[in-house]
């Protein structure tokens, strides 16, 4: 890699915080039961509508969360970040956050090449705008998010990385999600439920779409094996905050590849450095998530 910044220069940026980890881990359970209470009191289907989006983002939230802890970067104490990959993000998403890292590392360790295992999330863009807007139509019906459950629950597979499931996977995530319902059943809104699952099989399929294509399609070069080429940082804007980047520093992947030992919540500073030292003079930018999709149509 040609990234212009020194070791001594880098290790502020190394630093983590279990303070600024516990607030991100804390701030998106307050989300999640804000949501939650608001619907309860607002009882109407325009309420019902706006829940399932902010649900939808809050689940990203927690597959950041998953991811970040699953890189042992997210708390300053490593045994924080087991406990909070383990029983905290991933069991609500169905997932396994040691099965998910061993995944997500191979994508690290190849990204640049045809060897990289999520090439195929993002190796045909651009696409026309009607192949866009099928595979988005896919994901808001929800024919994304059955098949994949579907392939989850019948197959004895792992979504992702196609392995046999283990460390009781669907036992722990059955198990979370069904405290979540005993929780709103005891509130006395058990039907309240039913948006955290339509948001997960919907609007949860679509944003986990836009994050591989605003990550890695289109880019400059996707078989170059300098971050900037094969990867893209964006600032998150407003919906980056509510749904595609909603923890802190996530949409600056570029940054997350280049240095994959740097806490999510440092790298927008890390961003600015090298922006300000040149590094991404040659590369055009998308300044927005939107400007991310002109970027990948045809």
């Amino acid at each position: 890699m040609n990234v212009p910044i020194s070791k001594e220069e880098l290790k502020p940026f190394l630093q983590r915080s279990d303070t600024k980890a516990l607030w991100i881990v804390s701030r998106t359970w307050l989300e999640i039961s804000g949501i939650f209470l608001i619907s309860a009191l607002l009882p109407h289907w325009s309420t019902y509508i706006a829940a399932i989006f902010l649900l939808a983002g809050r689940q990203q939230a927690l597959a950041a969360i998953m991811h970040e802890a699953g890189h042992k970067t997210l708390f300053a104490t490593r045994s924080y970040n087991n406990f909070v990959a383990k029983w905290l993000s991933s069991p609500f998403l169905l997932m396994d956050g040691e099965t998910y890292i061993k995944s997500h590392l191979k994508h690290h360790r190849n990204a640049g090449t045809d060897q990289d295992p999520d090439l195929k999330n993002y190796k045909d863009y651009p696409v026309s705008k009607k192949s866009l807007f099928r595979k988005f139509t896919r994901d808001f019906l929800g024919i994304t998010g059955l098949k994949a459950n579907l392939y989850l629950f019948l197959s004895g597979r792992d979504l992702l990385s196609r392995n046999k499931r283990t460390n009781y996977q669907l036992t722990r995530g059955l198990f979370v999600n069904g405290i979540m319902f005993a929780i709103l059943w005891a509130s006395g809104f058990p039907q309240l439920y039913a948006l955290w699952v339509i948001a997960y099989l919907t609007v949860y399929m679509a944003i986990i779409r836009m994050r591989q294509i605003a990550e890695h399609a289109g880019v400059k070069d996707l078989y170059h094996l300098e971050p900037k080429y094969n990867t893209r940082s964006i600032p998150r804007g407003l919906l980056g905050l509510l749904f595609v980047s909603p923890t802190d520093g996530l949409s600056y992947h570029c940054e997350h590849h280049a240095f994959m030992a740097v806490p999510t919540y440092n790298l927008k500073a890390l961003h600015k450095f090298l922006k300000v030292r040149g590094y991404y003079n040659d590369v055009e930018m998308a300044g927005n998530y939107f400007g991310v999709l002109k970027q990948v149509v045809k």
